[in-house]
Protein backbone atom coordinates (compact mmCIF):
# COMPACT_ATOMS: atom_id res chain seq x y z
CA UNK A 1 0.00 0.00 0.00
CA UNK A 2 1.37 3.64 -0.99
CA UNK A 3 1.91 6.05 1.82
CA UNK A 4 -0.75 9.07 1.55
CA UNK A 5 1.04 12.07 0.68
CA UNK A 6 -0.56 13.68 3.93
CA UNK A 7 0.63 12.18 6.79
CA UNK A 8 -1.02 13.45 9.70
CA UNK A 9 -4.68 13.86 7.61
CA UNK A 10 -6.96 10.67 8.52
CA UNK A 11 -9.33 10.83 5.47
CA UNK A 12 -6.74 10.93 2.49
CA UNK A 13 -6.68 8.23 0.66
CA UNK A 14 -3.65 6.26 -0.80
CA UNK A 15 -2.55 7.64 -4.36
CA UNK A 16 -2.24 4.18 -5.95
CA UNK A 17 -5.78 1.41 -5.52
CA UNK A 18 -3.84 -1.01 -7.36
CA UNK A 19 -1.26 -1.50 -4.58
CA UNK A 20 -4.17 -2.44 -1.90
CA UNK A 21 -4.74 -6.12 -0.74
CA UNK A 22 -7.85 -7.33 -1.89
CA UNK A 23 -9.93 -7.45 0.97
CA UNK A 24 -9.34 -3.87 2.42
CA UNK A 25 -11.80 -1.12 1.71
CA UNK A 26 -10.89 2.33 0.64
CA UNK A 27 -13.12 5.37 2.10
CA UNK A 28 -15.62 6.62 -0.71
CA UNK A 29 -15.03 9.76 0.28
CA UNK A 30 -11.65 11.87 1.01
CA UNK A 31 -11.97 15.08 3.69
CA UNK A 32 -12.61 18.65 2.36
CA UNK A 33 -9.32 19.65 3.54
CA UNK A 34 -7.26 16.85 1.60
CA UNK A 35 -9.23 17.97 -1.41
CA UNK A 36 -7.85 21.76 -0.50
CA UNK A 37 -4.29 20.70 -0.01
CA UNK A 38 -3.88 18.67 -3.43
CA UNK A 39 -3.75 21.61 -5.30
CA UNK A 40 -1.59 23.39 -3.21
CA UNK A 41 0.62 20.20 -2.68
CA UNK A 42 0.83 19.77 -6.79
CA UNK A 43 1.72 23.47 -7.34
CA UNK A 44 -1.92 25.10 -8.72
CA UNK A 45 -4.11 27.00 -7.11
CA UNK A 46 -7.50 25.98 -8.95
CA UNK A 47 -9.44 25.91 -5.43
CA UNK A 48 -7.75 28.77 -3.77
CA UNK A 49 -9.08 32.59 -4.26
CA UNK A 50 -6.56 34.62 -6.45
CA UNK A 51 -4.18 36.11 -4.32
CA UNK A 52 -2.67 38.57 -6.96
CA UNK A 53 -4.53 41.28 -8.07
CA UNK A 54 -4.06 43.37 -11.52
CA UNK A 55 -1.30 45.72 -11.37
CA UNK A 56 -2.20 49.20 -10.33
CA UNK A 57 -5.12 47.66 -7.92
CA UNK A 58 -5.65 50.48 -5.22
CA UNK A 59 -6.70 49.32 -1.81
CA UNK A 60 -5.08 46.04 -2.09
CA UNK A 61 -3.55 44.71 1.34
CA UNK A 62 0.45 43.39 0.38
CA UNK A 63 0.99 42.18 3.87
CA UNK A 64 1.45 38.64 4.55
CA UNK A 65 -1.90 36.74 6.17
CA UNK A 66 -1.25 34.98 9.33
CA UNK A 67 -4.55 33.07 9.46
CA UNK A 68 -6.10 29.74 7.99
CA UNK A 69 -6.66 30.23 4.42
CA UNK A 70 -10.13 29.62 3.10
CA UNK A 71 -11.06 27.80 -0.13
CA UNK A 72 -12.10 29.78 -3.34
CA UNK A 73 -15.79 29.22 -3.53
CA UNK A 74 -15.91 30.32 0.07
CA UNK A 75 -13.87 33.27 -0.92
CA UNK A 76 -15.47 34.52 -3.30
CA UNK A 77 -19.07 34.16 -1.55
CA UNK A 78 -17.69 35.66 1.46
CA UNK A 79 -16.57 38.78 -0.77
CA UNK A 80 -19.77 38.55 -2.49
CA UNK A 81 -21.81 39.02 1.15
CA UNK A 82 -19.67 42.02 2.33
CA UNK A 83 -21.07 43.76 -0.84
CA UNK A 84 -24.45 42.74 -0.47
CA UNK A 85 -24.52 43.70 3.07
CA UNK A 86 -24.05 47.31 2.40
CA UNK A 87 -27.18 46.94 0.66
CA UNK A 88 -28.97 45.27 3.19
CA UNK A 89 -27.68 47.83 5.73
CA UNK A 90 -28.99 50.57 3.19
CA UNK A 91 -32.32 49.56 2.80
CA UNK A 92 -32.67 48.44 6.69
CA UNK A 93 -31.15 52.16 7.72
CA UNK A 94 -31.29 54.56 4.72
CA UNK A 95 -27.75 54.24 3.94
CA UNK A 96 -26.53 54.68 7.96
CA UNK A 97 -25.82 50.93 9.07
CA UNK A 98 -24.14 49.69 5.75
CA UNK A 99 -21.12 49.89 7.23
CA UNK A 100 -21.99 46.91 9.98
CA UNK A 101 -22.39 43.72 7.82
CA UNK A 102 -18.92 44.66 6.00
CA UNK A 103 -17.10 45.48 9.07
CA UNK A 104 -17.78 41.58 10.53
CA UNK A 105 -16.46 40.23 7.50
CA UNK A 106 -13.54 42.13 7.44
CA UNK A 107 -12.74 41.24 11.04
CA UNK A 108 -13.48 37.84 10.78
CA UNK A 109 -11.64 36.92 7.15
CA UNK A 110 -8.91 40.28 7.29
CA UNK A 111 -5.75 37.48 8.29
CA UNK A 112 -7.08 34.63 6.10
CA UNK A 113 -7.95 35.63 2.42
CA UNK A 114 -6.99 38.85 0.69
CA UNK A 115 -9.78 38.87 -1.67
CA UNK A 116 -12.34 38.75 1.17
CA UNK A 117 -10.14 41.54 2.80
CA UNK A 118 -10.21 43.49 -0.18
CA UNK A 119 -13.82 43.04 -1.31
CA UNK A 120 -14.78 43.63 2.53
CA UNK A 121 -12.60 46.91 3.20
CA UNK A 122 -13.68 48.43 -0.38
CA UNK A 123 -17.04 47.90 1.09
CA UNK A 124 -16.55 49.48 4.42
CA UNK A 125 -14.68 51.91 3.14
CA UNK A 126 -17.57 53.46 1.01
CA UNK A 127 -20.12 52.56 3.55
CA UNK A 128 -17.82 55.08 5.96
CA UNK A 129 -17.55 57.53 2.80
CA UNK A 130 -21.63 57.35 2.45
CA UNK A 131 -22.00 58.36 6.22
CA UNK A 132 -19.90 60.32 6.50
CA UNK A 133 -21.47 62.27 3.14
CA UNK A 134 -24.92 61.81 4.99
CA UNK A 135 -24.08 63.60 7.92
CA UNK A 136 -22.71 66.53 6.03
CA UNK A 137 -25.60 66.97 3.62
CA UNK A 138 -28.21 66.64 6.55
CA UNK A 139 -25.98 69.47 8.36
CA UNK A 140 -25.71 71.31 5.71
CA UNK A 141 -29.50 70.77 4.63
CA UNK A 142 -30.13 71.68 8.13
CA UNK A 143 -28.45 75.08 8.30
CA UNK A 144 -29.77 76.18 4.46
CA UNK A 145 -33.18 75.27 6.03
CA UNK A 146 -32.96 77.44 8.84
CA UNK A 147 -31.62 80.03 6.89
CA UNK A 148 -34.06 80.15 4.46
CA UNK A 149 -37.03 79.71 7.17
CA UNK A 150 -38.29 76.64 5.81
CA UNK A 151 -37.60 76.80 1.84
CA UNK A 152 -34.55 74.53 1.97
CA UNK A 153 -36.48 71.15 3.52
CA UNK A 154 -37.13 69.96 0.09
CA UNK A 155 -33.70 69.42 -0.56
CA UNK A 156 -33.81 66.83 2.24
CA UNK A 157 -34.27 63.77 -0.72
CA UNK A 158 -30.45 64.58 -1.57
CA UNK A 159 -29.26 63.21 2.03
CA UNK A 160 -30.31 59.26 0.44
CA UNK A 161 -28.12 59.81 -3.15
CA UNK A 162 -24.75 58.91 -1.70
CA UNK A 163 -26.30 55.55 -0.26
CA UNK A 164 -28.34 55.15 -3.18
CA UNK A 165 -24.62 55.66 -5.38
CA UNK A 166 -23.39 53.08 -3.27
CA UNK A 167 -26.15 50.67 -3.44
CA UNK A 168 -25.41 50.50 -7.27
CA UNK A 169 -21.45 50.20 -6.15
CA UNK A 170 -22.47 47.18 -3.96
CA UNK A 171 -24.32 45.40 -6.56
CA UNK A 172 -21.91 45.91 -8.86
CA UNK A 173 -19.17 44.60 -6.94
CA UNK A 174 -21.00 41.61 -5.77
CA UNK A 175 -21.24 40.90 -9.02
CA UNK A 176 -17.17 41.13 -9.15
CA UNK A 177 -16.51 39.21 -6.28
CA UNK A 178 -18.77 36.39 -7.48
CA UNK A 179 -16.52 36.33 -10.87
CA UNK A 180 -13.50 36.18 -9.05
CA UNK A 181 -12.14 39.69 -9.79
CA UNK A 182 -10.85 42.84 -7.75
CA UNK A 183 -12.85 45.79 -8.46
CA UNK A 184 -12.51 49.21 -7.19
CA UNK A 185 -15.22 51.35 -6.58
CA UNK A 186 -15.43 54.87 -8.78
CA UNK A 187 -15.48 57.36 -5.94
CA UNK A 188 -13.82 55.92 -2.47
CA UNK A 189 -12.19 57.02 0.68
CA UNK A 190 -9.54 54.50 2.00
CA UNK A 191 -9.57 54.44 5.54
CA UNK A 192 -9.43 50.85 5.70
CA UNK A 193 -6.78 49.21 3.55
Amino acid sequence: MTQSPYPHDPYSSPQSETSQPAGSQQPAFSSPQSAQQAPRAAGGSSDQAPDQPAPGTAGVYDGPLSGEPINRSDSRLWAMLSQLAVGLGHVVSWGFLGWVGPLIIFLIYKDRDRFVRYHSAEALNGAIAVLIAQVVLTVVITILTVITLGLGSFLFPLVGIPALLQLIFAIIGAVKANQGEYWNYPLNLRFVK
